[in-house]
């Protein structure tokens, strides 16, 4: 049996959240049944947690603080997040849907999805990776579309391309102490 690492509350949390990007336009309008919402998933938070999470509503962005770390969801599209590695470059193609980053004593990670995305350009972009000193770790066509990992120093990117909605999530994750 392969043993189960324990990331605190935060990492379980952060996925969980991630749902509630799509209800964070709502929640951060100035009327009533945004406010309530914002409430509602407010408690439903803090009872799951224990007490132990603070939230944060603002238009089109969710700030969540637990003892394990922080994450901050965005919705509505986007810039690429400032606070990545300036030597990652940025994907250029298609539009950005929504965004999340997260802190943990593993590390940080930032999920970017974009819509829009062509086969071609997420090609190019793991090329640009490769030619940066980007190392192959797995590559997976399926009809559906792509998964490609790729690893330098204490980072790895994950890009799953699905073709048919084309859309590209990318998953980034600096490790802390490597």
């Amino acid at each position: 049996m392969t043993p189960r690492r324990s990331h605190g509350r935060l990492p379980g949390l952060v996925p969980f959240l991630a749902v509630l990007v799509f209800f964070v336009p709502a929640c951060g309008k100035k009327t009533p049944a945004g406010k309530d919402e914002a409430k509602g998933i407010s408690g439903l938070v803090s009872r799951a947690t224990e007490g132990r999470t603070d939230i944060d509503f603002q238009k089109g962005r969710i700030t969540v603080h637990a003892p394990g770390g922080s994450a901050v969801l965005t919705s509505g599209g986007g810039s690429w997040p400032a606070d990545l590695p300036e030597d990652l470059p940025p994907f250029r193609a298609g539009s950005i849907r929504n965004s999340t980053n997260s802190q943990s004593p593993e590390g940080t990670t930032w999920t970017v999805t974009f819509g829009g995305a062509g086969a071609e350009d997420v090609a190019a972009y793991i090329e640009d990776l490769k030619g940066d000193g980007w190392s192959l770790v797995l590559e997976s066509d399926v009809p559906q579309g792509a998964f490609t990992s790729l690893e330098r120093e204490n980072m790895v990117i994950q890009l799953t391309f699905m073709s048919g909605e084309s859309a590209l999530i990318i998953h980034i994750l600096r490790r802390r102490g490597d």
